[in-house]
Order: structure tokens, then C-alpha cells, then sequence
């Protein structure tokens, strides 16, 4: 028996259980982005089912986990590693052009992104950039959060965008159709009442009146699906408006609540670098140290230096804040 060559696997067939596409063409593989080793459906919900295991291929040792296994997606497993790559980098690295003050640094950043791209691909140090990918992310855990919850609203508004396209053509494919139809129906009809007229009406009618008349109520019939097909337009429209006009209001609240503290009604209180320094060694009040002293105001996590701060705040929250004029502006 010819033995396998785990370095050189052919594509259609697992290499654990020599199951091919050919005796089993409803056959998929998975790939665990642990080592991006190809496996079989069958071979790992049989290997991983009762928990983490190493990985069937020799010299590899990595223990990988049933939850983590995807399909893949592309032949060659070096673009499926650099996608996966990428697609983990640009969800840290995740601010667009418009958030840099020029292009110049905008570009510096995309450089900044490829070659922690190309590091991780081809294994260049590695604790290095994991270690430069951690320190980023937790140096930028804000704008990351708010970037990313903007990309998803962006994605989803580009989804209801496309299912309201879809629905705006299907609809005004089928008025299209009707409309085609009653032009066709109204052109034979006409002809046949115009005709029923001529022969009823008495000699004094006019046969041109007669004929105008009836062109006259066929055109109001066949207006009739017209109208919906503009009334279908003008909600599409507004409703087109209003996803969008939506999407940007959301954004700018999400950008807001990230930036701001929560409102106060002096919008002091949390003031930094404070104008005054505590010492209460140099402030002795005989009333605030007995109760400190009692075992009730202990047992409740009563602090006299938060009593000290406490006041401190409230003594110089809201100078040089004049009220009326914050109203107006």
C-alpha cells in the first residue's frame, strides 16, 4: 500500500480517513485556523465531539477545538490564512480615511496594517506583533468599539438597502407587466365598444363624440395601475430617505455618547487636574472624627476623606459657569 503524503494532499480527498469526492460527493471539508490542516465533516465531529484533541496530522501536536472548524472557502489554504489574517487585523486596525487629518498619515497607517499582515503570514515575530497588536487595541479600545459598531450599522443599512431594491423590483416588474397587458386589453376592447356604440347610438350622435368618449373611459382605467406604479417610486424613495437618514443619525449618536461623560447640570464635576489639593492631616473637625470612630458608620464604609472630597467637589463645581448664558448658546 502506497503511504500518504501528509505534505501533498490531493485536494478532493481527506487525508485522515481517505474518504474522496468521488465515492462521496456530498463530502465537505473543514479547516481549523489553528494550523489550516484540511479535514473531513465526519472525521472531525468523530475526532472533536467529546472535546479538545491534538491534530491528526504527524508533527503537528496543535490542540484544536470542534467549535473553531470552518468551511473552507478558497483552494489555496495560504489565501484562506491571509484573509483570516487580515480580517482579525483590520477589526483593531479599523479607522478609515476620513478619521486622519491628511492622506500622507492615512497612508502610513494602511502601511502600518500590511506589514503586520505580512509578518503574521509568514510567521515574522510573531510574540512581537501580537504584542503590538494588544498594546493597540487596548490604547484604542474606544475608537475601536465605536468603529466597529459603526461598520455594523453600515452593513446592516446596506442590507435593508438591498432587500428594499429587491422588493421596489419586483413590485414595479409586475405593475410593468399589468400595465403592458391592460394597454393590450384597452386597444381590442376600444374597438369592440366603439364599434357596440356606432351600431346603438341613433344617426343624430356624433361617431367621432362616440369614439372620444371611449377612449376617454379606457384611459382612466389604464391610469389606474400607472398611478401605482408612481405611488410605488415615491415610497421607495422615502423609504430609501429614511434608512439612510437613519444610519447617519445613529452613527453621529453612537459617536457622541463614546465622546461625551454623562451630562451634569454644571458639566464640572469631573474636573481634571483638580483645583485644589487634600490633606485632611491639616483639617481636624472633633464632630466628623466621632463618627468615624462608631462602629455603625464603619460597618456602612463610611470614609472621611470621601466626606472631604465630596464637599471640595461641590464647592468649586460650576464656577465661572454662568447658566443663562449656556442656555442661549
Amino acid at each position: 500500500m502506497v503511504e500518504l503524503d501528509w505534505n501533498n494532499v490531493p485536494k478532493d480527498m481527506c487525508p485522515v480517513c481517505k474518504t474522496d469526492k468521488y465515492l462521496s460527493p456530498e463530502i465537505q471539508f473543514k479547516i481549523n485556523p489553528e494550523c489550516y490542516h484540511k479535514i473531513c465533516d465526519s472525521c472531525v465531529d468523530r475526532i472533536f465531539s467529546l472535546g479538545p484533541s491534538p491534530c491528526p496530522y504527524p508533527n503537528c501536536g496543535k490542540i484544536l477545538r470542534k467549535n473553531k472548524f470552518k468551511t473552507q472557502i478558497f483552494d489555496d489554504l495560504e489565501v484562506e490564512k491571509e484573509c483570516d489574517i487580515r480580517r482579525r487585523v483590520l477589526s483593531i486596525y479599523n479607522k478609515k480615511e476620513h478619521d486622519f487629518a491628511s492622506t500622507e498619515v492615512y497612508n502610513k497607517y494602511q502601511e502600518e496594517i500590511e506589514d503586520i499582515v505580512y509578518r503574521m503570514l509568514y510567521k515574522i515575530d510573531i510574540e512581537k506583533t501580537e504584542e503590538q497588536l494588544k498594546e493597540y487595541s487596548i490604547a484604542n479600545k474606544q475608537s475601536i468599539r465605536l468603529n466597529n459598531a459603526r461598520r455594523d450599522q453600515e452593513y446592516e443599512k446596506f442590507i435593508r438597502l438591498q432587500k428594499l431594491e429587491k422588493q421596489y423590483k419586483s413590485e414595479r416588474i409586475r405593475l410593468n407587466r399589468l400595465i403592458v397587458q391592460e394597454q393590450t386589453n384597452l386597444k381590442s376592447l376600444e374597438k369592440i365598444k366603439a364599434m357596440d356604440q356606432l351600431q346603438e347610438s341613433s344617426e343624430e350622435k356624433d361617431p367621432d363624440a362616440v369614439i372620444k368618449s371611449v377612449k376617454e373611459s379606457m384611459k382612466k382605467q389604464s391610469s389606474k395601475y400607472k398611478k401605482q406604479l408612481e405611488d410605488l417610486h415615491k415610497k421607495y424613495k422615502r423609504q430609501k430617505e429614511a434608512i439612510i437618514k437613519n444610519q447617519q443619525s445613529s452613527s453621529k449618536k453612537n459617536q457622541d455618547a463614546a465622546l461625551r461623560v454623562p451630562f451634569t447640570p454644571f458639566d464640572g464635576d469631573r474636573l481634571s487636574p483638580k483645583p485644589y489639593h487634600l490633606d485632611p492631616s491639616k483639617y481636624k473637625d472633633p464632630y466628623l472624627e466621632k463618627m468615624v470612630s462608631d462602629v455603625q458608620f464603619k460597618a456602612g464604609g463610611y470614609k472621611l476623606d470621601d466626606y472631604y472630597e465630596r464637599s471640595l467637589n461641590e464647592a468649586f463645581t460650576g464656577l465661572n459657569c454662568f447658566i443663562e448664558e449656556e442656555k442661549v448658546n
